[in-house]
Order: structure tokens, then C-alpha cells, then sequence
């Protein structure tokens, strides 16, 4: 285990201070964005494609969990990061 691994499993951070130091502080430098994009965009694809009975784990509904995957995938055409759906 690195230091920085060490440092990190010891100091109680938020989710976002954990997904923040993921995209800022890797050794893989701007590689480490490109892999968090990605991640965002093929885990909204999925629960998406899902059937709703796989999706719920009992704390949140499927309804929830696709209605945030449909929203980071608009998100990201709406930066440009993910081309635009066609609706035909």
C-alpha cells in the first residue's frame, strides 16, 4: 500500500472529496478523468438496460436509480462528453 493509499483510507473524506482526488491526484494524471467518464457513462448505460427487478436494492427504487442514470447521461451530451442520442 502507498502512502497516499494509507493517507486516504485513514482520513474520512466525502464522496465527492474521494471522486475529486481520484480525478486530480492520480498518478495516471488526466488518463484517471478519461477512466471516472467513462466509468459514469457505461454504469448509467447498464442500470438503464437493467429490468427494474435487478436494479432496486432496497434502499432506493429502480425508478431512482434509472432516473439518475438518464440524468448523468444527459449531463454528459449536454457537455459534449457523450455524443447525443438519436430519438428515431
Amino acid at each position: 500500500m502507498t502512502a497516499t493509499t494509507a493517507h486516504a483510507i485513514r482520513k474520512p473524506q466525502t464522496n465527492l472529496s474521494v471522486v475529486t482526488d481520484i480525478m486530480e491526484y492520480s498518478r495516471f494524471g488526466a488518463l484517471s478523468q478519461a477512466f471516472v467518464m467513462a466509468a459514469l457513462e457505461s454504469y448509467s448505460e447498464q442500470v438503464i438496460a437493467t429490468p427494474d427487478e435487478q436494479v432496486s436494492n432496497g434502499l432506493l427504487p429502480a425508478g431512482v436509480w434509472k432516473g439518475i442514470a438518464e440524468e448523468t447521461l444527459q449531463k454528459l451530451e449536454a457537455t459534449g462528453y457523450r455524443p447525443v442520442e438519436s430519438k428515431t
